[in-house]
């Protein structure tokens, strides 16, 4: 399931006057909307492999629960020193010498400042939480980064275009991570980014049957990768996604896989292959198949 994070977003088309649409916020997301200066502000969490994952994970529960609701930004939670004492239990002179570089030095340094409010410096507390996080300090809940907040900044608004427009929101994951594959899996997810922006690719994609409807999965893999390792990229509320990998001639193949819960879906096991098998593999069996079990790009493969 990954990690929790907590998101303060700054929100239009629903009110606290709402009693309807702040029950909802409420009771299925545990949140809570405000308003401050004519502003509405939205506080939710969510689990997640990543901040990003987790905010794509979110801005899909809450169209389908208030499709009015238009998420317009994540707002920075900004503290001083008094504030980040206070949340941390430690005293001022302590928070200071942290800001210094006085103390903790063996560490990561002191997060930059986000801005200066009179004389005094702010900071985000998605990165001071980070920087705690080091020690084994800080929130449970994380808080997006400044990094990762300007990335769900720059996506909110295509993500939301793309549910108006009925398609289900794209996550690209790799298979695998942390070897020398890993730039060939990027190539993977360029060429499909590249493909996608093609007219009726995304929509012949969001045909694949799978029960999260606004939201696809596509693991980006290449072929010596383990298909166990493409199953546990699958989400914790999901049991379909696509696995996109090259050939050995560099053409790109989409190839439907689910979970051993997934409908419908043909058994890896029953195609003779292995809890050791990898995309490769699959891909052989596709090219030569067994003579009983016809098996295309389009044949829904579970994955044991």
């Amino acid at each position: 399931m990954g990690m929790e994070y907590e998101f303060h977003f700054v929100v239009d088309g629903i009110s606290v006057e709402d009693d309807e649409a702040a029950g909802i916020v409420s009771e299925a997301f545990d949140g809570l909307l405000t308003r401050h200066r004519g502003r509405h502000f939205l506080d939710v969490s969510e689990s997640g492999a990543s901040a990003i994952d987790a905010a794509h994970r979110i801005v899909v529960r809450l169209r389908k629960a208030l499709p009015r609701l238009r998420l317009l930004r994540t707002d920075p939670d900004l503290v001083g020193v008094s504030d980040i004492a206070e949340r941390v239990g430690r005293s001022r002179q302590n928070v200071q010498q942290w800001v210094n570089g006085e103390r903790r030095q063996d560490k990561q340094p002191f997060p930059d400042p986000e801005g200066i409010t009179g004389r005094s410096p702010v900071w985000r507390w998605g990165d001071v939480n980070a920087w705690l996080g080091q020690f084994g300090e800080g929130d449970d809940v994380h808080p997006p980064t400044r990094d990762e907040a300007l990335a769900i900044d720059f996506m909110l608004p295509k993500w939301q275009r793309t549910l108006d427009d009925g398609l289900p929101l794209v996550h690209f994951t790799a298979a695998e991570t942390g070897d020398e594959r890993d730039q060939e899996r990027e190539t993977v997810q360029r060429l499909l980014e590249g493909t996608l922006a093609l007219p009726g690719v995304l929509e012949r994609m969001a045909a694949i049957p799978r029960t999260e409807h606004q939201r696809l999965t596509v693991v980006c893999a290449v072929l010596p990768d383990r298909l166990r390792s493409v199953v546990s990229r699958i989400g914790h509320d999901e049991v379909w996604a696509v696995l996109a990998y090259q050939g050995a001639e560099g053409e790109l193949h989409l190839q439907p896989v689910g979970t051993a819960k997934a409908p419908g879906a043909v058994p890896v096991s029953s195609l003779g292959l292995g809890r050791d098998a990898t995309v490769g593999d699959l891909l052989l069996v596709q090219t030569n198949g067994p003579d009983d079990i016809p098996v295309t790009p389009t044949t829904p493969v579970g994955l044991d």
